[in-house]
């Protein structure tokens, strides 16, 4: 099975580098190629997570790498985690990694290095990482929906202020509001389509009212042009370019969002 081989690979509406970003896919996730353009440098593909099609440059793909299932896996942690070729900041970087990338876990050498930890990418490149910068799957695992809930806020709160509005972005590197909060439930094992409007008429979602929304739940807007998540009763955080182009909390009552709200959901979890 085909997979991509680089921490963020951009997804083009057409098979030109000119073309407008339709989505972005990530370092170690499954696709699907649905045509070869052999005369071009690109490869039309889904991504098997979300079903979603667009161009990607053909270096990006590795054809035969199978699913990328490491054991032991961790999982980048930070918006932007390094990783190096020996265990020392003044070493070579050789990888910038967004957060929610899976590596496989080779070692670590607890009495001399307890900080750092040896790992593979999917790509075949062997390095180190800070144990700061990394958490493990069990992280995203909750017994109670209360729990969940917490996680989702805590992890989507990281991007306050810190991760730029990018029109296609799905990562800590940059991100719209569709990807943000697809990120953010995919980081644990929830699955949600790509698009707003995909989103907040699709599958997944049921609708709530505005007096029962609680941390986690859906806020859809006009035309269903936009999307954030709530982080309690009375605020919500969003990718947008509402006076600054960031990730940001907004209030859910306030007269700039209340009058453009279309719909409240909540995951069926």
């Amino acid at each position: 099975m085909p997979a991509l081989i680089e921490p963020i690979v951009t997804m083009y509406k057409c098979p030109d580098l000119l073309s407008e970003t339709v989505s972005q896919a990530k370092m170690g996730e499954p696709i699907d190629i649905i045509e070869d353009k052999s005369r071009t440098d690109f490869y039309l593909i889904k991504t098997l997570w979300d079903n979603y099609t667009g161009f990607v440059q053909k270096k990006s793909v590795d054809k035969e790498a199978g699913t990328w299932s490491p054991e032991p896996s961790i999982i980048t942690a930070s918006l932007t985690n390094l990783v190096y070729s020996s265990p020392k900041v003044q070493a070579q970087i050789i990888a910038r990694l967004p957060l929610g990338i899976k590596i496989k876990l080779l070692g670590s050498n607890k009495d001399h290095q307890p900080s750092w930890l040896n790992v593979m990418l999917c790509n075949g490149l062997v390095g180190f990482i800070q144990v700061g910068d990394i958490c493990f799957p069990d992280r995203f695992k909750f017994n109670n929906l209360s729990s969940l809930r917490q996680s989702l806020v805590s992890w989507a709160n990281k991007f306050e202020g810190a991760t730029t509005y990018l029109w296609g972005g799905t990562s800590s590197f940059g991100i719209d509001c569709s990807g943000f909060v697809q990120h953010i439930y995919r980081l644990h094992d929830l699955p949600l389509e790509r698009d707003a409007s995909q989103m907040g008429q699709g599958k997944y979602l049921k609708n709530i009212k505005r007096e029962d929304v609680l941390p986690g739940d859906l806020i859809f807007f006009k035309d269903y042009g936009h999307v954030g998540m709530a982080i309690s009763h009375f605020s919500f955080i969003h990718a947008t370019t509402h006076l600054k182009p960031v990730v940001q909390v907004s209030e859910i009552d306030s007269s700039n969002w209340l009058e453009n709200t279309i719909q409240y959901s909540r995951y069926k979890f």
